[in-house]
C-alpha cells in the first residue's frame, strides 16, 4: 500500500472548516480549503496546507464543476471532498447528475438533502410525525401572501424558502404588527418572493447535533443557545451550553430521522419556551454545523463518521450521547454583532458596554471556542482584527461581489 499522504478538500472557507481541518490533520491528511466563504480564516490555520482558488458559484454550477474536475485531476492523491458550507451542499444536491462523477464527495444523499432544505415539506413531515410547529405557510405571490398573513396574523416571522438567501440582510425578520409588516413589505416586496411565513414563537433555540444510520439516532448532543449575534435573537449562536440528551426534543428528532430514513449527520433545530416547555420545530440542517467545534469537542466525531461512510467503512454504531454542562462561545462573532448593532443604532452605549462584558465573560467561562485554539491561535486573532476599523488589513481572498453565497454572519456582507 502506498505511503503517500492523502489529500482532503473542504468546500466552504468558514469557521467549521477550521475545526474539521484540525481533526483531519491529526489523522495525517493534507488539508486543502476552497477560497470562498463568508467568514473565511482557514487560510491562517496551521492545519490547512493550502487554499484552492476557484471561481464563485454560478447559477448552474457549470464553472465550479469544471474547476473541481480539474482540481481532482491535478491532485491524484485526493481522497475526499468534504462539502461543508450550505451553498455547496445545496448546489451539489440540486445538480446531482452534474456531480455524479465525484464519487469521493462527503455529503448526505441528494434526495435527503433536498427534502431537508424544502421547508414546507419539512413542516408537513413534522405535523405528520407529531412534532409541534407554530402555524405556518409558504407563499410565492401576492394572493398567497395576503391569504397567509390573514390566516396566521401578527406577530409573525418571515424567512426565504432558500435559506442561503437573506431578507434585508437577515436570516429571518420578526414583524410585530400590521404597521411593521406594511413598512417592511413596501421595502422588500414580500409578495414577489418565495417565503416561509410562521407565527412568532417565543423561546430559546435548541440544537440537536446528531449522526444517524438507517433513520436511527446513534450519536447526539443537545445544546441551548443563550445568546446570538443579533438583537432580536434571529442571528447566529455566540454563547450556549449543552443539556442532557434526553426528553421530548430528542424523541421528536428520532421520529423525524426515522421518517426521513436519515443516513449521515446533521443538526435539528427547535424553539422552546422556557416558561411552559412548549416547542416549535424549525429545521434540520443536513451538513456540518456552523458550530462544529462543539460536537467535536464533546466527542461525537461527526467528521470522522462521514469520512468513514464515504470510504465504505461502517462507522462505530455504539451510541454516543454527549454530557450536559459544556459551555461554548464564538467571541469574534459576538463582538462583530455588537459592532453592527451599535452602528445601526439598535443598541445604545450602555447596552453596548453590557454586551461587551457578556462577550468577554462568555469567553472566559467557555470550555470550547468556535474558532480559538491555543495550538492554532492565528485564525481567531485575525477574526478579532477584522472587527476593528480598517486602518490596516492583511490580504484576504477576493470574493466576487455578485457571488451567490450564504454569509454565515447574518448581519454583514463578505469581507
Amino acid at each position: 500500500m502506498s505511503n503517500t499522504i492523502k489529500t482532503v478538500l473542504l468546500l466552504g472557507n468558514y469557521r467549521p472548516s477550521i475545526t474539521l481541518a484540525r481533526t483531519l490533520k491529526k489523522r495525517g491528511f493534507e488539508v486543502v480549503v476552497g477560497s470562498h466563504g463568508c467568514e473565511r480564516g482557514c487560510q491562517y490555520s496551521n492545519a490547512v496546507s493550502r487554499i484552492w482558488d476557484h471561481s464563485p458559484l454560478s447559477e448552474n454550477g457549470d464553472v465550479f464543476a469544471s474547476e473541481l474536475r480539474e482540481f481532482s485531476r491535478s491532485n491524484p492523491d485526493l481522497l475526499a471532498i468534504f462539502v461543508v458550507a450550505e451553498e455547496y451542499v445545496r448546489l451539489i444536491a440540486e445538480n446531482e447528475g452534474r456531480f455524479s462523477e465525484f464519487t469521493n464527495l462527503v455529503t448526505m444523499p441528494a434526495g435527503l438533502v433536498n427534502k431537508c432544505l424544502d421547508k414546507p415539506y419539512m413542516m408537513q413531515l413534522a405535523a405528520e410525525n407529531n412534532v409541534p410547529t407554530a402555524p405556518n405557510s409558504h407563499t410565492s405571490n401576492q394572493e398567497e401572501f395576503a391569504r397567509a398573513v390573514k390566516k396566521i396574523g401578527t406577530p409573525l416571522i418571515l424567512r426565504l424558502r432558500d435559506s442561503t438567501q437573506r431578507l434585508g440582510g437577515k436570516k429571518a425578520l420578526i414583524l410585530e404588527d400590521a404597521q411593521s409588516l406594511g413598512e417592511a413589505n413596501e421595502e422588500l416586496k414580500f409578495d414577489r418572493q418565495d417565503l416561509l411565513i410562521q407565527q412568532k414563537f417565543e423561546g430559546l433555540r435548541h440544537n440537536i447535533y446528531f449522526a444517524a444510520s438507517g433513520g436511527r439516532l446513534v450519536r447526539c448532543l443537545h445544546a441551548v443557545i443563550t445568546r446570538t449575534d443579533s438583537v432580536d435573537d434571529t442571528g447566529l449562536a455566540v454563547e450556549g451550553i449543552t443539556l442532557e440528551p434526553s426528553g421530548e426534543l430528542i424523541e421528536q428528532t428520532k421520529r423525524l430521522l426515522k421518517a426521513l430514513n436519515y443516513e449521515g449527520i446533521g443538526c435539528a433545530q427547535y424553539l422552546v419556551n422556557p416558561d411552559n416547555g412548549n416547542s416549535s420545530f424549525l429545521e434540520i440542517n443536513p451538513r456540518i454545523a456552523g458550530n462544529h467545534a462543539l460536537p467535536e469537542y464533546a466527542g461525537l466525531a461527526l467528521g470522522d463518521y462521514m469520512l468513514d461512510l464515504m470510504v465504505g467503512k461502517l462507522p462505530d454504531q455504539r451510541p454516543i450521547m454527549s454530557r450536559a454542562g459544556i459551555r461554548y462561545c464564538w467571541t469574534s462573532g459576538d463582538l462583530m454583532g455588537l459592532k453592527v448593532a451599535y452602528l445601526r443604532s439598535e443598541i445604545n452605549l450602555s447596552e453596548a458596554i453590557l454586551w461587551f462584558a457578556k462577550a468577554i465573560g462568555a469567553g472566559f467561562r467557555a470550555d470550547v471556542h468556535m474558532v480559538f485554539n491555543r495550538h492554532d491561535p492565528v485564525p481567531a486573532l485575525r477574526a478579532l482584527w477584522n472587527i476593528f476599523p480598517r486602518i490596516a488589513r492583511w490580504k484576504t481572498p477576493v470574493v466576487n461581489p455578485g457571488e451567490n453565497t450564504i454569509c454565515q454572519d447574518t448581519n454583514r456582507k463578505p469581507i
